[in-house]
């Protein structure tokens, strides 16, 4: 046979085996693409981009992740780890704190100092008997910052908030800090930050660990009674608990700074929960719809 027709043979023969073998790692680059995008379990979620819907944010800072086989999976993110003030979103913290030093059915004497906070939300009466846990509800449902600096004074204010910041370290919370227990903007400038993957970071660690908050935020209104017979009738901050399906929850907060910030936990129809988040918006409660439907209308669980 002739010599150079055999060296044309092998030539072709290479050129072949290389082609195949660069179209079977480009195969392979756009299968490890997919995992990461839909996670080690195929059942997450696919894309069904003929629901897709405009989404309509307007929020600096908004994600969704979809939490489920204690996996994070990423739907959709806008400035995630943007560190930002995430004012009353900050008494989740507060409330972790509370759940990991005090007993629950322990009393606290409410006293002159711990009304001082901006707000009245919970309608504190100087002198009266609290158990901790009703504290915890008239923090979280409505948001009471004086319910804050009372649970926070119990452990001695300064240490509590220590106790806040190593919190967030043992989670690896990297943008998060904080310098008070409620999320208001400090005299000196001063406010708690965090971040959109912090928060999600936070929300995992409460779904896990901590299901009494999920329970008291769930409701849009709730009584507590004090040990002298006072009613203390609260109501939700988070108006949208009143449209979502049951199992909802969530936490919202403002001030001048943060602007308006809602967190919003949600459930799909495999029972994954799906942590939703908006942080200074002008219209939270409309984004996190937004959001929501977006996320719905555009993924098939």
């Amino acid at each position: 046979m002739n010599k150079n027709f055999i060296l044309l043979i092998i030539l072709l023969l290479i050129i072949i085996l290389g082609c195949f073998s660069i179209n079977n790692k480009s195969k392979t680059i756009a299968k490890e693409n997919i995992i990461s995008f839909i996670g080690e379990d195929e059942r997450l979620f696919k894309p069904s981009l003929e629901k897709n819907i405009d989404l309509n944010l307007n929020a600096k800072i908004a994600s969704s992740t979809l939490l489920t086989n204690d996996q994070k999976i990423i739907l959709y993110e806008n400035n995630l780890e943007e560190k930002t003030a995430i004012a009353s979103i900050t008494k989740l913290m507060s409330a972790v704190i509370v759940i990991d030093n005090y007993p629950s059915n322990s009393k606290i004497l409410i006293d002159e100092k711990m009304l001082s906070a901006w707000g009245t939300s919970g309608s504190l009466k100087l002198g009266e008997h609290i158990t901790i846990e009703n504290l915890l509800y008239i923090m979280l449902i409505e948001s009471s910052n004086d319910a804050a600096e009372c649970l926070a004074s119990k452990l001695d204010r300064e240490n509590f908030i220590i106790l806040m910041n190593e919190k967030a370290k043992k989670l690896k919370m990297k943008k998060t800090f904080f310098v008070n227990p409620s999320g208001l903007d400090e005299d000196d400038g001063t406010y708690n930050t965090s971040s959109a993957k912090d928060l999600t970071i936070l929300a995992s660690e409460i779904i896990k660990n901590y299901p009494l908050i999920p329970e008291i935020l769930s409701h849009k209104e709730y009584t507590v009674k004090s040990e002298e017979g006072v009613d203390h009738k609260i109501t939700t901050t988070n108006s949208l608990l009143r449209e979502m399906p049951i199992g909802t929850w969530g936490k919202t907060g403002y001030t001048e700074i943060a602007n308006g910030c809602l967190i919003l936990m949600t459930k799909n129809d495999l029972g994954d929960i799906i942590i939703n988040i908006i942080i200074n918006s002008n219209d939270r409660f409309r984004e996190m719809k937004n959001l929501t439907t977006w996320i719905n209308n555009s993924f098939s669980f």
